[in-house]
């Protein structure tokens, strides 16, 4: 995702203490073993659809209803989605359920000047994305299930056919592959026109399915093939490529792999994505790119009304539970980076989170939707899931932390009985219940922390979500180190300014070999009120020092981080540490203790501020990623 493909967003920093927890001994693990330095993958988000006119069955609601029902499908206290999936309508005329094309019609062959026709309302989809990115939804694309019909083999908006114009192909209008590339854009420029930035486009939807509603078939060659002509178009104009949302997890490899296997197109699509009903999305795909599970509905057949529950006494596929273990499977055994449920909202006997009712103005919400919501509002975008081991049959556990320092752990336990276990969190989380009877609740008693780990109720059918604020897991920095003796006065400490989500390193530029990033340390203060009897004959120093930075299974090494430490105001008897080199300037960088600061005897006492420009040097052909890291900031009376 273009979004992500700075090489560093983030750095995290983090300050030591003179005083250390104790070493683990065998008799402190436990039956949950979290493994944060085994990162998996960077998570894009969640999220859903809003296609085929469903959300103008929302927009008939009135305004109270309707305001309610989007808080729910849109805002903090609900769902929270940071995808939104928007269709691109491919037909002449707009009776529900259908989408209507911008050009319903031929404008006279695909050389002609293009006819596009703009309601400003696209079925219902351009109030609700005007709502989602008020709501601050990050990540919104187009999907076109079909082009025109008179831009296909077939001369129709349904029923497959193939775009005229590739491989294989043979039609009197001629070559529709550019005006379609055209088509596609001019759609998201729309979008744009009223207040909605559209991130990317996916040109084609369950390329490998013939359906009696809108649908076009591409080969997997096919549609690298066409990769290759809208990839510089969509790219011009700003917007990511998406593909190829195939109909099984397993099909959609073969699209994944024609794609990546031909350096073209390969150059130029950002997301890879595939649907989940021919073959379940539960292995993974070897990628360094975003990888999306982003459509799949469990089953509602024989159901004949909307269905809400979590687990109900007649179990159905389109209880809540059943979202949430295959959500779990497409992010723990796919190694998903994107997950996306088929329709927010609709009407009837649906699959949806919600459906409503515009005669009787009122709106139902399914268990679907806090199952999505648990994720959606904890586990937001840039998050890292890392691996969390067991061996508890019919648990299912992910974890994650946030990009601002926030732990989430997700435990789905699948048994019809409670189940009692431990997990190595040592600080006390909260804990959100999804159950049969409770919906994203918070509810006392699931989770109690003592002695280093937290010992858990987990209920039967149940979903707890465990979310650990930032710096609640212990692992985060102490902010402040202070060093007295006991019951004398005075005391040297170690203070350090807000740093928000870390230091950010900018892009500096490219320096030939090398890609160059920028930033600064936040202030680092040393307050030092010990007496002479405490300080004796010495005084203070602060040294830093960096762990690799890693992004997924990418990693560059601690020693491509260097610094060039200073004083905020020039003072006697204290001086900043010399500048260290990176490792291609021909220093060691941070890799290990490097001083920040120093004060003598003379220069100690008071408040002395220290700072540093960092400077990350890479090679340049450092795999693509956001690679984040931790800074360890010391302070050390010397003698």
């Amino acid at each position: 995702m273009r979004r992500t493909l700075s090489l560093l967003a983030a750095a995290g920093l983090v300050g030591a203490g003179f005083a250390t927890a104790p070493a683990a001994s065998a008799d402190d693990t436990t039956a949950i073993d979290l493994q944060p330095e085994s990162v998996q993958q960077t998570i894009d988000g969640f999220g859903y659809s809003a296609a085929f006119q469903r959300t103008h069955r929302l927009n008939l609601l009135s305004d109270e209803k309707k305001a309610e029902a989007v808080e729910l499908l849109l805002g903090d206290t609900g769902v929270d989605p940071s995808i939104l999936r928007l269709g691109i309508g491919g037909q002449s005329t707009a009776p529900y359920d259908w989408m209507l094309s911008i050009q319903p019609t031929d404008p006279g062959g695909p050389d002609a000047e293009p006819n596009y026709q703009w309601d400003g309302y696209d079925n219902g989809e351009v109030w609700f994305a005007q709502a989602a990115e008020a709501a601050g939804v990050e990540y919104i694309y187009g999907n076109a299930w079909t082009a025109p019909g008179y831009m296909k083999t077939n001369n129709s908006p349904t029923n497959g056919g193939t775009l005229c114009g590739l491989s294989g192909t043979s039609c009197a209008s001629g070559d529709w592959t550019g005006a379609y590339a055209d088509y596609l854009v001019a759609w998201a420029d729309f979008y744009q026109q009223e207040g909605v930035d559209i991130d990317g486009i996916a040109f084609t939807n369950e390329p490998d399915y013939t359906s009696g509603y809108e649908s076009m078939r591409f080969t997997p060659a096919q549609a690298a093939e066409f990769a290759k002509k809208l990839g510089p178009v969509a790219d011009a104009a700003g917007y990511d490529v998406l593909c190829c949302e195939s109909f099984g997890w397993t099909q959609g490899k073969n699209y994944h792999s024609a794609i990546l296997e031909d350096p073209e197109a390969a150059k130029w699509v950002d997301v890879l994505t595939a649907h989940s009903y021919a073959s379940r999305s539960d292995t993974p795909f070897e990628t360094d790119r975003s990888l999306w599970m982003s459509e799949w509905a469990a089953s509602v057949a024989g159901l004949t009304q909307f269905n809400p529950n979590w687990d109900g006494e007649t179990p159905a596929g389109s209880d809540g539970i059943r979202l949430v273990d295959h959500m779990m499977d497409s992010l723990t055994r796919a190694n998903a980076t994107g997950y996306l449920w088929w329709l927010g909202v609709s009407q009837g006997g649906s699959g949806s989170l919600m459906v409503v009712d515009a005669d009787n103005d009122t709106y139902t919400v399914g268990a679907r939707l806090w199952g999505m919501a648990a994720f959606s509002r904890f586990v937001r975008p840039d998050a890292v899931r890392f691996d969390a081991v067991h061996s508890l049959p019919d648990l299912k556990v992910a974890a994650f932390d946030n990009a601002d320092g926030t732990r989430v752990v997700q435990l789905l336990n699948n048994g019809t009985t409670a189940l009692s276990t431990d997990i190595d969190l040592d600080r006390q989380p909260t804990a959100y219940l999804n159950d049969q009877t409770h919906h994203l609740e918070v509810v006392d008693g699931i989770a109690a922390t003592a002695d280093g780990k937290t010992d858990l109720v987990l209920p039967a059918r149940s979903l707890v979500t465990l979310v650990v604020e930032p710096g609640d897991d212990g692992t985060g920095i102490p902010v402040e180190a202070t060093v007295p003796e006991p019951s004398e006065p005075g005391s040297l400490s170690l203070s350090v300014a807000d740093y928000g989500d870390g230091v950010v390193l900018d892009d500096a530029g490219n320096a030939g070999d090398r890609l160059r990033f920028t930033g600064a340390l936040p202030a680092v203060t040393v307050t030092d009120s010990r007496n002479a009897d405490q300080a004796g004959q010495g005084g203070w120093s602060v040294s830093g020092q960096s762990t690799d930075l890693s992004a997924g299974t990418a990693a560059v090494g601690a020693a491509h981080l260097g610094w060039t430490p200073r004083l905020a105001a020039p003072r006697a008897g204290v001086t900043a540490g010399a500048p260290v080199a990176t490792a291609l300037s021909g220093g060691t960088g941070l890799a290990g203790p490097s001083p920040l600061g120093q004060a003598t005897s003379e220069g100690r006492y008071g408040s002395t501020e220290l700072g540093a420009d960092l400077l990350l040097e890479v090679p340049v052909d450092t795999a693509p990623g956001t690679y984040r890291g931790t800074l360890a900031v010391t302070l050390f009376p010397e003698d």
